[in-house]
């Protein structure tokens, strides 16, 4: 694995805390497969990918962990992070990510760029946003449960803001707008959870759409697409004299 170029791909990207677990994830996947570049090379990484598989379905059926990976707790949290932990390198192997990092200087730069363009003032208000939700799922819809550990769920198309399962069992893709959302935030999100579907057949998949506003088109768009939700966040304000 090339360590020290893919944490610093990582890190305008992601927060401090998922750099880390992304890292600590594939590397733990290496020991037990093998060098994660070799494996890249090979299939580009699509084995070892489908060897981390493990559905609901295994979880509610009391299947044992099919891996070589030795892991405590909930086996499908666990190989589930595991398996984005591989799909995130995988995504720094497609996109050049090495070659972006190659020295200091260019790290520094790429660094500087990649900020400027994706931790500007809406990717700040999304991660806020995300990290709010968690602490308070159920305001978004009585009975729901996070089954990501806090690590945004890889899947071919990207990375599921959070997953979560609701009170009948199914799997709840929620994707997360600062802004107003476009018809554009429903393709994404449909193509987030026909992955999912791909992945768990076994499960029923359905979405939540969170911003701030939906224009026309979106709210257009959704009349065909009874799987997925759109909510309106507000704000509440607080308002106390100083000690």
């Amino acid at each position: 694995m090339k360590v020290e170029a893919f944490k610093s791909w990582m890190t305008p990207r992601y927060s401090k805390n998922s750099v880390n677990l992304r890292y600590s994830n594939a590397k733990r996947v290496e020991e037990a497969y093998g060098d994660l570049d070799a494996l890249y090379d090979a299939d580009q990484l699509a084995g070892v990918i489908e060897a981390l598989q493990y559905s609901l379905g295994d979880e509610k059926a009391g299947r044992p962990n099919p891996t070589k990976l030795r892991i405590d707790g909930n086996p499908y949290n666990v190989l589930n992070n595991f398996k984005t932990g591989v799909r995130t390198y995988r995504e720094f192997r497609d996109s050049g990510g090495e070659s972006e990092v190659a020295n200091d200087a260019a790290i520094e730069l790429a660094g500087e760029a990649l900020r400027e363009k994706r931790e500007g003032r809406q990717f700040e208000l999304e991660r806020h946003l995300q990290e709010s939700l968690r602490g308070a799922i159920e305001q978004l819809e009585p009975g729901l449960v996070i089954v990501d550990d806090g690590v945004e769920r890889a899947v071919d198309s990207g990375f599921i803001d959070i997953l979560a399962v609701d009170q009948a069992g199914a799997l709840v893709v929620i994707e997360l707008k600062a802004g107003i959302a476009k018809r554009e935030a429903l393709g994404q999100i449909l193509g987030y959870m026909g992955d999912l579907k791909m992945e768990e057949p076994e499960s029923a998949v359905r979405g939540i759409l969170v911003a701030a506003a939906f224009d026309k088109s979106c709210k257009s768009a959704r009349v065909v697409t009874p799987s997925i939700q759109l909510r309106e966040y507000r704000f509440v304000f607080d308002f106390v004299a100083p000690e």
